[in-house]
Parts: C-alpha cells; sequence; structure tokens
C-alpha cells in the first residue's frame, strides 16, 4: 500500500518491516500531489496498518475509517462537479473470511453445510506451514470461504461504483479497482499472504476507467502485466501533474514490461522477484540464519500465550533478527543469493512451476542481471540499512 500511495518501490520509501511500517514524513503521498494540483483530497481507510498514526492520512483533508464516521458510498452518491480525488480501501477479501448466507448461491456447486461461520487470521497463521501442508478438506473448505469473502469484495465495490454512477459523475470520474496483495491457499504449503512471493501473491486485478475528458489512452497493453507502483504516476499525470523522476513510469508510456517485486525481513532473507512475460525469478538473499521458532513464537504472540522473558520468545528473536537486517546490505545479503527460475501457466489465476536443469542456469543468470539493474536504478550503491540511516540523517537540519 505504501508503493501504491508513493509510486517508489519498497527500499525506496523503507516501509518495510512489520510493526515499523510508517510512511516518511518528506514522502510525495498521492494526495499530497493532488493536494497541489488543487484538489480536494478525502480517504475511507480500515485496517490496522493505513492509519493516520501511520502517515497514511498526510495529504488528506479528511480521513475517516470506513463504515465508523462515515460510509464512502454515501460520499460518492452525494459528489458534485468539481476535482476530488477520494481513495477507500476495503480489507475483503483478505481473512477473516465470513460465511454469509446470502452469498452461499454465488460457490456453485460447493457444498456449504460443511463451511465454517468464520476463519480467523489467527486460524490461517495456525494452519500455514509449508512443512505440514493442510489436508485436502480443510484446503476445500477454505478456499470455499475465500471465494465467499472475494464475493462479498465484489458486492462491496459494485455499491461503490453504483453510488458513483447514482452521483451523475461517473463519465467524468477515472475509476481505479486494484489490490495491494494477493492470497495463498495452499499452493505453496502457506496460506494468507506475507511469506512469499509466488505468483498467487503478487498477481492481482487492475481495472481502469479513464474519464471522458481525458484524450490520452494508455500506452500499455491490456494483456500485459504491470507493477502498481505505475498508478502513482499514472493518476497524477491524468490529473494534470508532472511526476519526478524517481516515480515508477505511469500506464500513459510505454516501459519495460518487467515486473520487480520486493518483500523484506522474512525470518532471515529477503526476497525478491522479476516477472517478464510469463518467466519469473526468484532471489533470496540471507542477512542472518532462519530461527527455528520463529513461526511458533509469533503464533504465541498472537495467541496472547508468549512468555517475554524466554531467551527465544518472538521478541528476542525479532531483535536479533533486526540487529542482522540492519547491518546486511539487502540484495547483495551475507553472501550469494538463491536464484529459482520459474513458469506461469497461461491465464489469469494460473499455476506456477520450477524451471530445473542445465537449460535453465543462462536465463537464471540473464535474469538476475537485470533484477539486481531494476532493483538500483535509483540507487548510487548499494548501503545496508544503517548506513542510509546515518546518510538520510547527516541531510537533516541542524537542531
Amino acid at each position: 500500500m505504501a508503493s501504491l500511495l508513493t509510486g517508489l518501490s519498497p527500499w525506496q520509501h523503507h516501509a518495510v518491516v512489520d510493526g515499523n511500517a510508517r510512511l516518511a514524513d518528506d514522502l510525495i503521498t498521492l494526495p499530497k500531489a493532488f493536494k497541489a494540483l488543487g484538489y480536494r483530497t478525502t480517504a475511507f481507510s480500515s485496517g490496522r496498518w493505513y492509519t493516520a498514526e501511520n502517515g497514511y492520512g498526510r495529504g488528506f483533508d479528511s480521513f475517516d475509517i470506513q463504515g465508523r464516521t462515515r460510509d464512502a458510498s454515501e460520499h460518492l452518491a452525494a459528489l458534485e462537479e468539481g476535482r476530488e480525488l477520494v481513495w477507500v480501501h476495503l480489507p475483503e477479501p483478505a481473512a477473516p473470511y465470513v460465511r454469509r448466507e446470502w452469498l452461499l448461491p454465488r460457490l456453485g456447486g460447493t457444498p456449504a453445510n460443511d463451511l465454517p461461520p468464520l476463519v480467523e487470521t489467527l486460524d490461517l497463521e495456525t494452519w500455514s506451514n509449508p512443512a505440514v501442508p493442510p489436508a485436502p478438506a480443510l484446503l476445500r473448505r477454505l478456499r470455499a470461504m475465500y471465494r465467499l469473502n472475494v464475493a462479498w469484495a465484489d458486492d462491496r465495490v459494485g455499491r461503490l461504483l453504483a453510488a458513483l454512477a447514482q452521483s451523475g459523475e461517473w463519465d467524468r470520474a477515472l475509476v481505479v479497482v486494484t489490490s495491494a496483495f494477493g492470497e495463498e491457499l495452499g499452493e505453496h504449503g502457506l496460506l494468507g499472504h506475507g511469506g512469499d512471493l509466488e505468483r498467487e501473491s503478487l498477481e492481482v486485478p487492475l481495472i481502469v476507467k479513464l474519464p471522458t475528458w481525458c484524450r490520452r489512452p494508455l500506452a500499455q497493453p491490456r494483456r500485459d502485466r504491470v507493477a502498481l507502483t505505475r498508478l502513482w504516476a499514472t493518476l497524477v499525470e491524468a490529473g494534470g501533474g508532472q511526476p519526478p523522476p524517481a516515480m515508477a513510469p505511469s500506464l500513459f508510456r510505454r516501459a519495460p514490461g518487467a515486473v520487480l517485486s520486493e518483500l523484506y525481513f522474512v525470518n532471515g532473507s529477503n526476497l525478491f522477484s522479476l516477472v517478464d512475460g510469463d518467466e519469473q525469478l526468484l532471489w533470496r538473499s540471507r542477512f542472518a540464519p532462519p530461527e527455528p521458532r520463529f513461526r511458533q513464537a509469533r503464533l504465541e504472540v498472537l495467541e496472547g500465550t508468549a512468555d517475554p522473558k524466554r531467551p527465544d520468545s518472538f521478541g528476542a528473536i525479532a531483535s536479533r533478527l533486526y540487529d542482522a537486517f540492519a547491518a546486511t546490505p539487502p540484495l547483495q545479503g551475507d553472501g550469494p543469493p538463491a536464484l529459482a527460475l520459474a513458469h506461469w501457466d497461461a491465464g489469469p489465476g494460473g499455476g506456477s512451476r520450477r524451471v530445473a536443469g542445465p537449460r535453465a542456469d543462462p536465463r537464471e543468470a540473464a535474469m538476475a542481471r537485470r533484477l539486481a539493474a531494476r532493483w538500483g536504478e535509483f540507487l548510487t550503491r548499494q548501503l545496508t540499512p544503517e548506513e542510509e540511516d546515518r546518510v538520510w540523517l547527516d541531510q537533516l537540519p541542524g537542531q
């Protein structure tokens, strides 16, 4: 979400570690850019991370919690002619997955009599273990519950679009519908999101409706996969602004098709991915050996059973890992990266499979060079997080 609101990669905006994912004060967020263009800016947020305290409210004239203080549908239905940016964040279809009886017909022939009333995020964490894959019967129930949550999200988006049409501003509105991440349902032994950069975590829908007043067509073909960081420049250019050079290019401009993704601080590893067409390079750099109790200690925190005095508590594990993370170059790691080449099967929602054997080696090496070049496009040299902090502090005005 930080990348969506800044147009920057994770290593550029540095909101990369759970518990410390605050947007820096000096970032030019999307609402800040639209305020400078003379727009009113309105947000309806939800979820534990996307809060004003974490910097997501910066630049918005009003920042409401969706459904608690004001309703986004009511706001959209009352829109009048003018210049306004409206951001609405819906937590679905991420967990918790809720069984809603009126949506059960959407499941088609899937039996609904054994579906639970609720699947919590903690349930997914508990059952997510690559060493012990979930039983097939459990996976069937989880996938059915996820589809119900997708149907609920679809219904909520439909209500928002209907409210926009009710305002009479539909033709003049530029509308974008997308997601910040995908969900895994056992494809790689994991459930939920945040654990890897496999296809199921990366590939999300992207819908862009241009307004009638926009005379510029999107230059990127519809079939292409594009980075979500490109939406920032797309919206700002449509609104009459000029994105800074460090931002990802807008969809009004043709750009190389390879898409870089980044995931930091995953139990001793930083993960990177480069997707080009149907080929993907997965890059794992180590900054510390994996902690064997990482998963169990995290579960104890979520369950409320953790003993913070233990030397292998989650707090102690996270502190050791963070010290190593801060002292190690993120892409280089403490040694050569582990590389893997994957092929994405045709069609949206398809799976991916590893490409092995001697024929994969030259392609791995070529994609690895491109991934490193893409990651370092706006960096003069790779620094450790500690060194980057010192450079940043040296640039601050004297107190």
